[in-house]
């Protein structure tokens, strides 16, 4: 049975609340992501998730200060995230179910040791294959 742990990768691009949305677009840009996962730093845990989706539904509600916001405002939190075991099967459905591309993997204190993309397993299970 696939695992989690065989289709995830590393995730380096780690935010706080605290950070500013600014720095949070200018490490994306940096690193040509649409992600950022938020993990707490004094607990090492993921809270939440910023994305290029988020960038958009929140520019148009907070236009004129929108670069200056917190990321803990803007972040998508809860999130919903999967361990290096979960069966992929099971981290398809709650993409499914949560309508996300993609699912932090967390390890058994919740910090993040990667990221699963929807793209990825689809790459994997249908475009590889054709």
């Amino acid at each position: 049975m696939p695992l989690v742990k065989d289709y995830m990768i590393e995730k380096k691009e780690i935010v706080t609340p605290g950070d500013s949305v600014s720095s949070a677009i200018e490490l994306m840009i940096e690193n040509d992501i649409g992600s950022v996962v938020v993990e707490d730093e004094s607990k090492k845990k993921v809270v939440g998730i910023f994305t290029e989706r988020d960038i958009l539904r929140r520019f148009m509600t907070n236009r004129d200060r929108f670069i200056n916001l917190s990321i803990s405002e803007v972040m998508t939190s809860p999130v919903v995230t999967v361990t290096e075991t979960t069966p992929l099967a099971d981290a398809v459905r709650l993409m499914k179910k949560h309508d996300v591309a993609r699912l932090p993997v967390v390890n058994e204190v919740g910090s993040c040791v990667g990221i699963l993309f929807w793209k990825d397993i689809f790459n994997n299970f249908c475009v590889d294959k054709i």
